[in-house]
């Protein structure tokens, strides 16, 4: 990979790590759909002003939207609310790892609906390894944990069988549009839905919200998940995809959990158990099957 595709990923890495942090700060302030709303309000807004300065329109015509209606549904507004409940009872370290599945799923959907990618044996195996190493990174056997617990566990597990669906989506229809205005279009969709759903849900937030004291905390979570986690992060993801490929956004679902981590240690103190720590190496072994390049290595060396 070049330096630059290195820095970029990086860069998305330590955006969406960044993301499971500040969705665990913000739940103390909003409740899950709410936050979302702000997450994607904020980062909606963010683009169509990126856009507006790059001088790049969005298409009017009804099947555009229409695809980004859908692709907004389900690689925003359904995951992202799942993380977010998912995260009142799961840390956002955890949150992370569990979302390495997306790959895992990722690869049983696109061989389900598209011929381009069959289900080859090292994926299987990368699969299967994955899949153990998430049963040791939740404990080996969670259902003795908390209810809430588990139920939040399977929330965010869900959440990436949505961005699964949503891969397979984006490709068949959003492929033949320019990153940024797929990026934009996606995002205000999924924006416009969250109002009425947080409305309906959760009823109008708390006025105190809104008072002095609570304004950095606004800003700061604008600025974490809006701006940094999904203004700036998607453009990037589509800029590794260009200079990248596919295959090396598979790494980013590997770092991801490190920011997160970090994070979490150093600023929460809240640091994860050994069995966890063994389950994240598992599924980072299984997505490196995935990839395939280590399968091809060794083969070649035999």
């Amino acid at each position: 990979m070049l330096l630059l595709a290195w820095i970029y990923l990086l860069l998305l890495s330590l955006f969406w790590g960044a993301s499971f942090f500040f969705i665990e700060v913000g739940l103390f302030h909003l409740s899950p759909v709410w936050l979302v709303c702000l997450r994607l309000t904020s980062g909606a807004l963010c683009l169509f002003i990126w856009l507006k300065l790059t001088v790049v329109t969005l298409p009017k015509h009804w099947q555009f939207w229409r695809d980004c209606i859908v692709m907004g549904v389900l690689n925003n507004l359904v995951p992202f609310c799942l993380i977010a409940w998912g995260q009142l009872s799961v840390t956002g370290g955890m949150a992370s790892i569990l979302n390495a599945n997306t790959a895992f799923f990722g690869v049983l959907v696109s061989a389900l609906f598209l011929k381009a990618e069959p289900l080859r044996t090292n994926r299987v195996f990368g699969v299967i390894i994955g899949v153990i190493g998430v049963a040791c990174a939740v404990g080996v056997n969670p259902f003795l944990g908390q209810t809430g617990s588990i139920l939040g566990q399977l929330a965010i597990i869900l959440a990436t069988l949505f961005y699964a669906l949503a891969g397979v989506w984006g490709r068949a229809h959003l492929s033949v549009y320019p990153a940024l205005q797929g990026a934009c279009g996606m995002l205000i969709c999924s924006a416009v839905l969250s109002v009425p759903l947080a409305v309906m849900l959760e009823g109008m937030p708390s006025a105190s919200l809104f008072r002095m004291g609570n304004l950095g905390t606004l800003i700061l979570l604008v600025l974490g998940i809006g701006v940094l986690g999904t203004a700036f992060a998607y453009p990037l993801y589509f800029k590794v995809l260009e200079l990248a490929g596919a295959s090396n956004l598979l790494l980013v679902t590997i770092i991801v959990p490190v920011f997160a981590l970090i994070l979490d240690a150093l600023l929460l103190g809240q640091w994860v158990s050994h069995i966890t720590l063994a389950g994240f190496l598992m599924i980072a072994f299984g997505l490196t099957l995935i990839d395939g390049r280590l399968y091809r290595h060794i083969r070649i060396s035999n």
